[in-house]
């Protein structure tokens, strides 16, 4: 185990730089930070570069699941440097993108959420959290999304960014495809539509969510062969994104566990 006291040690300089999404792109890493975030991370020990991790907190760190040369003591002062809170935990591992096959989530059928243009970091790790709880095979950002690896959005997803498929940049060329593979595409409009839970949400479904301030596209709209609404008391304007996610989700959930049973 290493011990850093220096600011100019590199471990410290690439977990500073993670800050920066053009930094985070070129080194395919990212930062996780917090005791049970770097604990969801330790369970793909293959993943991970580095731990940095203040003395009180190395303890916590699964020795046996990396390499000693992996896990680094460093001084409080320079976590405080690197991470992104006010007051982090005192442990942060700097971790590798993982990589996702788009073949297998587009053969192996079920829901799929689409999210178009969702630009709130914390909207974005609930969706996540909730898709990774719930079932979701697999969840496709269009342009224009929040960056899957904002330091926001990787606190908020609770893990579910290493466990859940997620695919950025995700077009309309590539809905025609799964189009073709046999999903139906399916909206949220909350002027029309079926209420969620009238939908078949069992067949094979990529759902697709619009964007805090705007909603679906109205090019989305138009190729989406079903649209749905969730019933709300009247005089409310609309809910949260990650709240509607959650609740179709859920429901979509219920169903498949229901045909199982039967």
């Amino acid at each position: 185990m290493q011990f850093i006291s220096s600011p100019d040690n590199k471990y410290i300089k690439l977990a500073a730089s993670l800050k920066v999404r053009k930094y985070r792109e070129a080194a395919g890493l990212f930062l996780v930070e917090g005791r049970r975030s770097v604990n969801e991370a330790l369970a793909q020990p293959e993943l991970i570069e580095a731990i940095l991790a203040a003395a009180d907190r190395c303890e916590e760190v699964d020795s046996n699941r990396l390499p000693d040369d992996k896990i680094m003591m460093v001084e409080p002062k320079l976590l405080k440097q690197v991470c992104g809170t006010d007051n982090p935990q005192g442990i942060a591992a700097i971790v590798r993108k993982p990589h996702w096959s788009w073949s297998q989530i587009s053969a192996r059928g079920g829901l799929l959420v689409y999210l178009d243009r969702i630009s709130d970091p914390g909207n974005l790790g609930s969706i996540l959290r909730s898709c990774w709880a719930l079932g979701v095979q697999g969840v496709l950002m269009s342009p224009g999304c929040v960056d899957l690896y904002n330091l926001k959005v990787v606190r908020s997803t609770m893990g579910a960014i290493l466990n859940l498929p997620v695919f950025p940049d995700v077009g309309q060329a590539e809905l025609a495809a799964l189009q073709e593979a046999g999903f139906v595409l399916t909206c949220t409009d909350p002027d029309s539509g079926q209420k969620y839970y009238d939908v078949d949400l069992k067949i094979p479904t990529v759902m697709i969510l619009g964007s805090e301030a705007h909603g679906v596209s109205g090019e989305l709209k138009e190729i989406s062969g079903t649209k749905i609404n969730i019933p709300i008391e009247p005089g409310i304007d609309s809910l949260n994104v990650a709240a509607a996610c959650a609740i179709i989700v859920a429901e979509a959930h219920r169903q498949r566990q229901e045909g199982a049973e039967h």
